[in-house]
């Protein structure tokens, strides 16, 4: 089953998490972008970001951040956000409490954030807490563009983030292999549909 958008009792098992912006009042969307990052595919979505005067945030793995530090601080030059999304793309739910916080501090080492997000989403209750007690925010979304599931057609895929969008949505999609090229299919028509509907692009910030 494709969970688009996570449901609402969610939020009440993750006190505090950030699950969208929607209480700013700045008419604004927010896209992230998880996995990477990944040579020839990150270059792309930075020159695309530009084009449209866009601001980001980058969900980056520490081992791919450790084999592509170049991109890495293109990314930062560029003038978008990173976040810690582990070293290793690691289930939380199939992951002892200890393995996982390592995993996540060893990143940190490369990754200088305190933003957070779980891969898959997946993230115990009590591993949640470590988290916050280590001083992270850990970011949600809105909406999950499924640029990964090839077995979804781009009509479908963007007819479905225009039906979650709103101010403040936080939009996850992937800087991957996998991903390319429904992302080449869908994001520039749905950042088209965003400025035609007066919507601008931001990193995710705290405060």
């Amino acid at each position: 089953m494709r969970y688009f958008k996570f449901p609402k009792w969610s939020r009440s098992v993750y006190p505090g998490a950030i699950w969208d912006f929607s209480f700013r009042e700045d008419h604004a969307v927010y896209l992230t972008f998880d996995d990477g990052p990944a040579p020839g595919v990150t270059e792309w979505i930075l020159d695309l970001l530009d084009d449209y005067n866009a601001k980001a945030t980058f969900f980056c793995l520490g081992e791919k951040v450790e084999t592509s530090p170049e991109l890495y601080a293109q990314i930062l030059k560029s003038g978008h956000v990173t976040g810690n999304h582990g070293m290793q793309h690691l289930n939380g739910l199939k992951t002892g409490n200890k393995d996982y916080l390592h995993n996540v501090l060893v990143a940190k080492k490369l990754i200088n954030s305190t933003l957070f997000r779980p891969a898959y989403g997946k993230l115990k209750t009590s591993q949640y807490k470590m988290l916050r007690e280590a001083g992270f925010d850990v970011v949600f979304w809105s909406a999950m563009a499924y640029d990964f599931d090839e077995t979804l057609s781009s009509r479908k895929r963007i007819a479905k983030m225009k039906s979650l969008t709103e101010n403040g949505a936080i939009f996850v999609f992937h800087d991957n292999e996998k991903s390319v090229r429904a992302l080449k299919t869908d994001l520039p028509q749905l950042m088209d549909w965003w400025k035609i509907n007066k919507y601008t692009f931001k990193s995710v910030y705290i405060g």
